[in-house]
């Protein structure tokens, strides 16, 4: 075998933040196997500059994950979000009931328990609170969207740090269910077309409400965000593939659609080709279009 040796002194000009991750951060208990015998920790991941804040205000992007409320990972997608840890962004990606545990609307409350606590921390982390923005994908899209379109309803914010606001500047919708009583089209199911496990036994919409939104389509439409916009809607950002069959890309047409009525900033891209959760998301680009689109709000 070569020997190889090396020793050299050098000079490293410091150009980039240290970031760091703190894992399983508790916001918030919550009701979970028994109400008021037994509650559960719900919990944050949080990416941001190694050492104490010193001062610098960072804008902040809170992250919902998806999985048809049935499922979801908080972690899951810190690889794609440092893109925007490494651009200034404090990055928070936070869980939240799920349906097997709560009807809606318990998932938009601890979203909202999510922000109240960030707000509430906002010193310990270098957060900007006035830089506050939600995203997510699939499941976790629609509850980041309620968090838009329910700003200044007060009727969501419940549990701790209730003197914060639980208000969001900007919404990035990644492919989310925007209407639970939009006609769904019929997709066929090829091998290259099928349904993840999780989702091909009762409805999840139904397991989220605790009804069918055919019995009930008025308080269906209460929980989704198409009939919810209004003038305090934030600006929203968001993508949806054109070969998605799990969630149709008609209800973020209709969404945009209504946005663009209520003259609240938005851009929508139909991805050509992509389907649910795909890797066409999460590429660079995608991260760079969604910075570019919050600079110009922030």
């Amino acid at each position: 075998m070569q020997k190889y040796q090396s020793k050299e002194k050098l000079t490293v000009p410091v150009k980039d933040t240290p970031l760091t991750v703190l894992s399983g951060v508790t916001f918030a208990q919550v009701p979970y196997w028994f109400p008021c015998y037994n509650y559960r920790d719900l919990k944050m991941d949080i990416i941001l500059p190694f050492g104490p804040a010193k001062g610098e205000k960072r804008p902040l992007l809170l992250w919902l994950c998806g999985g048809g409320w049935i499922t979801m990972e908080r972690s899951a997608h810190l690889p794609w979000l440092l893109n925007f840890a490494q651009h200034g962004y404090i990055v928070a990606s936070a869980e939240y009931r799920r349906s097997n545990s709560a009807h809606f609307p318990a998932q938009l409350e601890d979203v909202k328990k999510a922000i109240r606590y960030l707000r509430a921390h906002a010193e310990d982390f270098g957060i900007d609170t006035g830089r506050v923005v939600i995203g997510g994908e699939s499941a976790g899209a629609h509850l980041a969207a309620m968090a838009g379109v329910t700003n200044g309803m007060a009727q969501f914010d419940k549990g701790e740090y209730l003197e914060q606001p639980s208000n969001v500047q900007a919404v990035i919708d990644y492919y989310g269910p925007a209407s639970f009583t939009l006609p769904k089209p019929e997709a066929p199911e090829t091998e290259s077309r099928q349904k993840p496990d999780f989702l091909k036994g009762p409805s999840p919409v139904d397991m989220l409400l605790g009804y069918s939104p055919a019995e009930n389509p008025q308080k269906a439409e209460t929980a989704a965000p198409l009939s919810l916009v209004c003038d305090l809607t934030p600006p929203f950002f968001i993508a949806h593939g054109t070969d998605d069959f799990i969630v149709p890309i008609a209800g973020s047409e209709a969404l945009y659609e209504a946005l663009t009525k209520h003259n609240i900033p938005a851009e929508f891209y139909a991805i050509r080709d992509a389907g649910h959760a795909d890797p066409r998301f999460y590429q660079s680009e995608m991260a760079e279009r969604i910075m570019k689109f919050l600079e110009t709000f922030l």
